[in-house]
This record gives C-alpha cells, sequence and structure tokens, in this order.
C-alpha cells in the first residue's frame, strides 16, 4: 500500500529499448517460496482496477508491486532489499517508525505514507524507489553510486501499510512504468519482451494469485494486524503447559466461495476439523481453531495443525494451497 508518489498520464507508450535499465530483483527472497507479489500496479486507467495479467492483484491507483515476506520469522530476522540496477541515490529516509499506521492510524502517518525509502537515479530518465523499509536499516546516502545487488536497506513495516512489504516503483521521464510490461499502465495486457526484470537464467516472476503468508501454533488467538510486531509473537508463544493451544494460518489472495479447512489433531491420533466458505474476496485473511487443556493435561507428544485452501475449477474443488506446521508437548 503507498500513497503520495506520483501518478502521472496514463496514455499507452512503450519506453526507449535502447536505454531502458535491466532489473534484478529487488528483494533477497526467493519469490515466490519465501516472498510472493501481493499486489501489482494498477493497470487501469479510471475507475476500477486490474494488474497487467488483468487479475485483480492490485487497487485503485496503485502504483507499484509489492514483494510481501511469506513468514514473520523470516520477516523478523530481515529481509534485504536490493538495487535492481547501477545508479545514483537521490533521496533516502530511515527514521520513520515501523507499524506506526497499524498501532495509530492515518495522522500518523500524515504526508508520509512512503515510510522509510529509497530512490535511485539509473540515468537516462529513469528512476526506482524502494518504500516501507525497515527503521534505521538505510545503508546508504544521497550520492552515493550503487551497483545491481547492493543491499540498500531491510524489508519493513514502515509509513502506510498494513503487512510487511517492500513496495517497488519505476518511472522514466517521471512518468510511471509497470516493470512487467515496460510501458505506462494503460490496460491489461500479456508480458511483452519490453518486460525490465532480468532474472538468473531468464527466469520471469511467477503470477501467484493465492497463497498461504504463514501458520503456527500459539498459546491463544492472534491478532492478525500485530503478528508481525515481536511482542505480538512472544504473547502468542507456546509455553510447556498451555492454558489454550491454537493453530492458525493466514492466507492472501482469497477469492468469494473459497472453502478453507483447518485440521488440528492430536498425538493420540484424534482430529478436530472447521471448515469455511468465503462470502467474499479477501486480500488478506486469518482463521484459526484450538482446544482447551483437559482437565487431565495434555497428552505428551506430537500435534498437527493443517489448513487447506480450495476453490471451484470446472466444478470440482481443487486444492489452491496446503500447509502444516507441528508442535510437541510439553
Amino acid at each position: 500500500m503507498l500513497a503520495g508518489l506520483f501518478f502521472l498520464s496514463l496514455g499507452r507508450a512503450v519506453a526507449n529499448a535502447d536505454n531502458s535499465p535491466r532489473f534484478i530483483s529487488p528483494v533477497d527472497c526467493s519469490v515466490p517460496l519465501e516472498c510472493s507479489i501481493q499486489n501489482y500496479v494498477d493497470a487501469r486507467p479510471g475507475t476500477g482496477y486490474r494488474d497487467y495479467t488483468c487479475g485483480t492483484l492490485s487497487y485503485e491507483r496503485h502504483k507499484g508491486t509489492d514483494f510481501r515476506v511469506l513468514s514473520y520469522d523470516l520477516y523478523l530476522k530481515g529481509v534485504p532489499v536490493l538495487a535492481v540496477a547501477d545508479g545514483i541515490v537521490l533521496h533516502q529516509r530511515s527514521d520513520a517508525s515501523d507499524g506506526d499506521y497499524i498501532l495509530k492510524g492515518d495522522g500518523a502517518v500524515y504526508r508520509q505514507e512512503v515510510g522509510n525509502n529509497v530512490v535511485i537515479d539509473h540515468l537516462n530518465g529513469w528512476q526506482t524507489t524502494y518504500a516501507h523499509l525497515k527503521k534505521g536499516s538505510v545503508t546508504v546516502s544521497s550520492g552515493d553510486k550503487v551497483k545491481a545487488g547492493d543491499i540498500i536497506g531491510i524489508v519493513g513495516l514502515s509509513g502506510k501499510t498494513e503487512f510487511p512489504h517492500l513496495h517497488f516503483q519505476t518511472s522514466y521521464n517521471k512518468s510511471l512504468i509497470d516493470p512487467f510490461t515496460g510501458e505506462k499502465p494503460s490496460g491489461c495486457i500479456t508480458p511483452t519482451k519490453n518486460s525490465l526484470w532480468n532474472l538468473p537464467d531468464g527466469n520471469f516472476f511467477e503470477y501467484k494469485s493465492t497463497g498461504i503468508v504463514d501458520v503456527g501454533f500459539a498459546s491463544q488467538p492472534p491478532e492478525q494486524k500485530l503478528l508481525a510486531f515481536h511482542s505480538e509473537q512472544k504473547r502468542i508463544s507456546v509455553s510447556e503447559n498451555p492454558e489454550f493451544l491454537v493453530f492458525w494460518g493466514e492466507l492472501w489472495g482469497l477469492k468469494i466461495a473459497d472453502r478453507l479447512t483447518l485440521k488440528f489433531k492430536d498425538p493420540k491420533g484424534e482430529i478436530i476439523t472447521n471448515q469455511t466458505i468465503l462470502k467474499n474476496n479477501q486480500a488478506s485473511f486469518m482463521y484459526y481453531n484450538g482446544m482447551k487443556r483437559p482437565k487431565s493435561g495434555w497428552i505428551n507428544g506430537t500435534y498437527t495443525g493443517k489448513i487447506t485452501l480450495e476453490r471451484l475449477v470446472n466444478r470440482k474443488w481443487q486444492v489452491i494451497a496446503s500447509s502444516q506446521k507441528q508442535q510437541i508437548l510439553p
């Protein structure tokens, strides 16, 4: 999520291929295994929104590509943000607090929606912006020369954002460019040779419309918006003899009529199953179940939780994503 950066005219135009830079990934994590692209540039002029494939992974007037970290443990350890190409740093900020928008609301990030950020000039009219970086993580200063792959910061939660991610934005002669098409956003199209990405072995970022953010066991129901905070992870950590044992899963990109199934199995093999069908599209969704400590105490051994996302395809349920985790008690 990002506001406060420019959004200029949308007339269709292809950037000059002769001087176009070629970009490596801006995040030092595997996409889509460790990180996912949750939102793309809004390719639809006017009202409504679509990503470059005509999918719904965007929101109105979104100007960048959002790389989300798919594990709170990984996020808290730190995911480096990389310069996508050689250039010169035009601007940087590193003093905005992480989580202000979640904890305090819009007023706390007024006119500071991008949070901590770095802007790099790549010459010939090209610039890239890296936003929502972790407080104190920016490693470069204005005027510094950087090479493709140099670490310039860490994925964070600063500015106007509800989840840990990097907002990556590209412009050419001050006009917004979608790096997946190499063009100004003017409607959804298939990827072209003008794409700005130059990934190893000629790979392309896989388009994935739905996925699992993270799963885990907790001593009580987690508060979804706080999972990226150390304090929340400490609050829900499982002790040797918890009063409750909860299995949770967080997902992104859910569609209306998707079916979610949670299974919670104790060491004896007894299973508790919960199931729900989505009534609306959900950009992000959490589902959990669990049990209270029996009067006789917990059964020693391994507890297993599993979440499965299914979608109707040609009138048949198809598994879209599934993940499980184990917790040993005591």
